[in-house]
This record gives structure tokens, C-alpha cells and sequence, in this order.
């Protein structure tokens, strides 16, 4: 019995692979935004 890791069985359509995508560009834009925003504010203490 083969095991499935997506909830469809096609392995994904398009439309989830577009969705999971721009979930992770919005997660490395967050994490990039909060690297700067942490920097900055380490530089305006000095």
C-alpha cells in the first residue's frame, strides 16, 4: 500500500503548487524584512 502525502491524487494540481509557492516567497520576504528591520535597529543603538 503505497503511501500518499498530498490529499489529492494527482500529486498536486497546479493551482496548490502556485499557492505553496507564494507561501514560501511570503515567508523569505517576512524573514528578509524582519533581518532588516532587526539590523537597522542595531545600527541607530550605536
Amino acid at each position: 500500500m503505497p503511501r500518499r502525502t498530498r490529499s489529492t491524487p494527482n500529486g498536486g494540481a497546479p493551482v496548490e503548487i502556485f499557492y505553496e509557492t507564494l507561501l514560501v516567497l511570503v515567508c523569505v520576504g517576512v524573514l528578509a524584512f524582519a533581518y532588516l528591520t532587526v539590523k537597522k535597529l542595531y545600527q541607530g543603538q550605536r
